[in-house]
């Protein structure tokens, strides 16, 4: 049941639409699935967090609802195999929905799901303005909401409620980076390269910056023309490339590409072109991996020298268990609530490790990644290990988290430019004290913990 605890006996949306659920509400919706789903934990300070908030859940928890933009894109269905994991590890089952970029498609999608009976809410929204609609659709039904990788512009999850557990993404700038020193190792430290970007004002476009930073350590390195944006898909990277090669023709000796979606299409302008240069993007999809796994640099076609793997397989099944715990009473302090997600960089055999010392970032090989992304259902994660609730002060994260500070909103592409001159940002991002102890909790926990690419 729900506890209602306003103190005037008014029962709260939550309760009002899980009884429609168990009496058709998903058909009231007027939105039937188009695929069903197969069957921070604390504080900085070990866990506890705040459980103080307008009502509690004390029903069944049994259903998570994933919400991509499509699952044609492989990050998406590796994020969708992770919830379902970690799912099963809890005793839930998990329904998803592909919303295809519509934002009145998704919000339409989440009421239904809401109204049926789903309890844990994830996903993102197509563009960064689509946040708040998807957060406040989550607040109105009492169900928590942990977001990936868009963000809306000057607006944290405190700003919404309870509700919007967390919003992650890697560290835009610094992974952006990683992937270009990657490209330009691959192509000897010197030469010409393009780049084929994401949507224009999408978070993770913002790797634009990381480009042109590592490019200032690579005086030998050149960009032919302007970035070409893309929308994420193989089809839109096979466009720019070819509009690329139409004006450069073999003077190109390297792209980077922004997402997995685009570097494939583009490999496969480049076969047809007969063009062997290196490729890098970003993800970690399947056929990406085994790419760099079977086509090394001197196979003489074209190659992936690398992709940056964000764990959506891990983000799926965390968001599952982060959720599980906040309906059982754990709250986020205010660090946990946004935060850069860890990831690993997938290497060719034919470059080193050791030349990227430096990055900051984790390594792992293709066959590695492989065996843990795409396992099946039998994946090393310890989704019980990862709850709260269940593993109490021990819970383990698994994977890196670290606290988005307000020095590094520049990242989501928060500028004093488009920042509304009536927003404040919440004073709690002036505790420096708060932040550090959170940030030195969670890496202690990932030091000290299970981590599958050690």
């Amino acid at each position: 049941m729900v506890v209602d605890e306003t103190g005037d006996g008014t029962a709260d949306r939550r309760t009002y639409l899980k009884a429609l659920g168990t009496i058709g509400a998903a058909g009231l919706a007027g939105c039937a699935s188009d695929g069903g789903g197969n069957g921070g934990g604390g504080s900085g300070s070990g866990g506890g967090g705040s459980t103080s908030t307008e009502w509690s859940y004390d029903g069944e928890i049994d259903q998570a609802f994933v919400s991509p933009d499509n699952l044609e894109n492989d990050i998406w269905q590796t994020f969708l195999a992770g919830a379902e994991e970690a799912a099963s590890a809890l005793g839930l089952t998990v329904d998803y929905q592909g919303h295809g970029g519509q934002e009145s498609q998704q919000i339409s999608q989440l009421q239904s799901a809401i109204a049926a009976g789903a309890d844990i809410l994830t996903g993102t929204a197509y563009q960064n303005s689509g946040v708040r609609s998807v957060a406040e659709t989550a607040a109105e039904g009492g169900v928590p909401f942990t977001s990936y990788w868009t963000m809306a512009n000057w607006w944290t999850p405190m700003d919404s409620g309870p509700e919007f557990l967390q919003y992650q993404i890697p560290e835009v700038v610094r992974t952006g980076a990683a992937t270009a020193r990657v490209l330009f190792e691959a192509m000897g430290g010197s030469g010409n390269f393009v780049h084929i970007t994401g949507v224009p004002g999408h978070v993770g476009s913002h790797r634009n910056a990381g480009v042109e930073q590592a490019m200032e350590d690579y005086p030998d390195i050149e960009r032919l023309g302007g970035p070409i944006p893309s929308e994420w898909t193989r089809s839109t990277g096979r466009q720019a490339m070819s509009d690329f090669i139409s004006q450069y023709g073999d003077d190109i000796d390297g792209v980077y590409g922004q997402n997995d979606g685009v570097a494939l299409g583009a490999i496969s302008v480049l076969e047809e072109n007969d063009m062997a240069v290196p490729v890098v993007g970003y993800d970690g999809f399947r056929e990406t991996t085994e790419l760099i796994r079977d086509r090394s640099a001197d196979s003489g076609e074209p190659y992936i020298a690398g992709t940056f793997a964000a764990q959506p397989f891990w983000q799926g099944g965390y968001a599952v268990v982060k959720g599980y715990d906040w309906l059982n009473g754990w709250r986020p302090e205010a660090p946990e609530r946004m935060m850069f997600g860890g990831g690993v960089m997938i290497l060719n055999d034919g470059l080193s490790q050791d030349t990227f010392s430096g990055l900051d970032v984790s390594f792992t090989e293709p066959s590695q990644y492989l065996d843990i992304a795409f396992s099946d259902g039998q994946s090393p994660y310890d989704w019980e290990a990862m709850s709260y609730e269940l593993s109490g002060d021990d819970w383990d994260p698994q994977n890196l988290l670290v606290p988005i500070r307000q020095e590094d909103f520049s990242q989501l592409l928060w500028t004093e430019e488009n920042r509304p001159s009536n927003y404040e940002v919440p004073d709690v991002y002036d505790d420096t004290e708060l932040f550090d102890r959170v940030e030195e909790d969670y890496r202690e926990r990932f030091e000290n913990g299970l981590n599958p690419y050690a």
